[in-house]
């Protein structure tokens, strides 16, 4: 079926009709090209906002090859910016090749320092303070339902948290200290 797509007026091209008639053969044929489905409808999807942004000033003869012709001249204008981009891979690649930050062994025992550190200064808090820290912190629960559990106020639970994390802090930076 070949006809011409006249522009309404100079300049004005009916990209509504174009894209009705040929946009699902436009999508097809670059995505064979780009052996993936998504990349065909977005590349066709460009050739249309290239084509809204600066319509053609001469009466398209035969739609059909003149949007083939821009899917090609897009596939290579494609391949061309390929080249000049870096290649990039999956990290999962390399996986076995690179170091593990996490295994160096100084940052382990640095670590498991910090750790025993942190343990230790918990088990030096008032037992209802440190009650009222492994509620919030390790059970997840809000200061009212803490309060209701424990059968003391919401302010005394805020008052609970607040020692434990200032005492808590004051232990970490002793410790970061070296001291």
């Amino acid at each position: 079926m070949s006809f011409t797509l006249a522009l309404k007026s100079p300049g004005e091209l009916d990209l509504a009709q174009l894209y009705r008639e040929h946009f699902d053969h436009l999508r097809d044929y670059l995505a064979r090209r780009l052996d993936c489905r998504d990349a065909g409808r977005d590349a066709a999807q460009e050739i249309f906002l290239r084509l809204l942004l600066k319509p053609p000033v001469e009466t398209i003869q035969n739609p059909r090859a003149f949007l083939l012709r821009s899917g090609r001249n897009l596939l290579i204008d494609l391949a061309r910016l390929a080249k000049t981009r870096p290649l990039l891979l999956p990290i999962d690649d390399f996986q076995d090749s690179l170091p593990d930050p996490v295994a160096d062994p100084a940052r382990i025992a640095s670590a498991r320092q910090q750790l025993q550190a942190l343990a230790e200064g918990i088990e030096t808090l008032p037992p209802k303070c440190r009650q009222v820290f492994f509620l919030h912190r390790f059970d997840a629960l809000t200061q009212n339902e803490i309060a209701a559990q424990m059968g003391i106020s919401a302010k005394m639970v805020e008052k609970q948290l607040a020692n434990a994390m200032l005492q808590l802090r004051r232990l970490w930076s002793k410790h970061s200290a070296g001291v």
